[in-house]
Parts: C-alpha cells; structure tokens; sequence
C-alpha cells in the first residue's frame, strides 16, 4: 500500500486533539513557532487539513491550544517542584532550570508569538504556586511578598526572552556567550537566595 494511501486511524475527539497538539509541539520544537502550520501539523499527524480545522478551526485557534498546552505543562512542572519543596525545602536553582528547559525548546517563541496575538491566562497565574511556595518558605524578615513577587517575575521575564533575544541583549551590555548566559542565571538564582534567606546565613560566593 503506498504511503499515500495509508489507512487513517479513527480516534475519539478528545484523543484525536491530543495526537494533533502532541505532534504541532514536536513541529515546535524542532523548527520554532513558524514550523507549526496547518499542512504541516495534518501531514505529521497523519490527517487532513481538513481534520486539524475541524478541531481548531485555524492555525490561531491551534497555536492558542498549543500555548494552553505549554501551560499546562509549567503548571504541571511546577506542582511537582511545589511537592518538592514542601519535602525537601525550596531550590530555586531547579526551579530555573526546569523553566528555563521548557522555554528554550520553544515554548519562548510561541509565548512571544501568542501572546502578541491576544491569548491571556485563564484562571489563576501561572506562576501563583511558586510565589506562594516561596513566600511561605522566606527566611528573611526583611523581605515581604511583593518583592518575593517583584524578583520572581523579573526571573521568569529573562527565562522566557533568554532564549530569543540572550546573546544580542548580552552583546549590548558587553557580556557574550554560553557561559555569561550560565553566569547569568547563576546571578538570578543569588538574588532570589538573596531576598529568602537570614542575612547572616547568606554567604556570599
């Protein structure tokens, strides 16, 4: 049978949307938010283009669905950091690491791209669990939740633009490459440090 002719697999709705999200994310990842177009999503799920606008009508329609999927995707990450700080105390380094892994495989391209487009955050934000954990886990008297919530979402600000625009904005200041980028986070991670410990058990590195 020639692969032309394939015979289609027939899904159930729910099912067939998760396959068409689960292989636009892999466009994603593989060649950034311009890859993720409607001909090109129904050749790798193996569907018509037909297929793909029944469930999102256009690729708008399927890019906002892909950017509800990255989210859900950090909340789902940032639920089990949530549970891991709750055992073993908060780590802001691993929290920086597994944002900035999600969004350096595409998903800082496609937020650009969606959020320009309109789409907003339904329910509560996204990053509300982790103020909430880092709040709760302050050290340092002198530090209220508004500067807990001020120095995170500067953070999440650079994770999201870092991986489109880090070398360039680097350049500006004098910095370079790969290693001022890890120098660059390793910054980030001693302020959030910086603001949750006692002064006195913060040491200086």
């Amino acid at each position: 049978m020639a692969k032309s002719e394939k015979k289609r697999i027939r899904r159930a709705p729910a099912e067939a949307r998760a396959h068409v999200i689960k292989c636009a994310e892999a466009l994603l990842i593989e060649g950034g938010a311009a890859a993720v177009q409607m001909r090109s999503v129904a050749r790798k799920a193996g569907i018509t283009d037909a297929g793909i606008a029944h469930h999102y009508k256009n690729r708008e329609g399927l890019l906002n669905a892909l950017m509800d999927h990255g989210a859900n995707k950090v909340r789902t990450a940032i639920d089990t950091l949530v549970n891991d700080w709750v055992r073993d105390g908060t780590d802001v380094a691993s929290l920086v690491s597994e944002l900035g892994e999600l969004y350096s495989s595409g998903y800082a391209e496609l937020a650009l791209q969606v959020y320009g487009s309109g789409w907003q955050e339904r329910g509560e934000p996204l990053l509300e669990p982790v103020i909430e954990a880092l709040w709760a886990n302050n050290q340092n008297p002198a530090t209220d939740k508004e500067e807990v919530r001020l120095c995170f979402a500067s953070l999440h600000m650079w994770l999201a633009l870092d991986p489109l625009f880090g070398k360039e904005f680097r350049n500006s200041a004098g910095l370079g490459g790969k290693r001022d980028r890890v120098l660059q986070e390793q910054w980030w991670i001693k302020q959030m440090n910086r603001i949750l410990k006692k002064p006195e058990d913060f040491k200086e590195r």
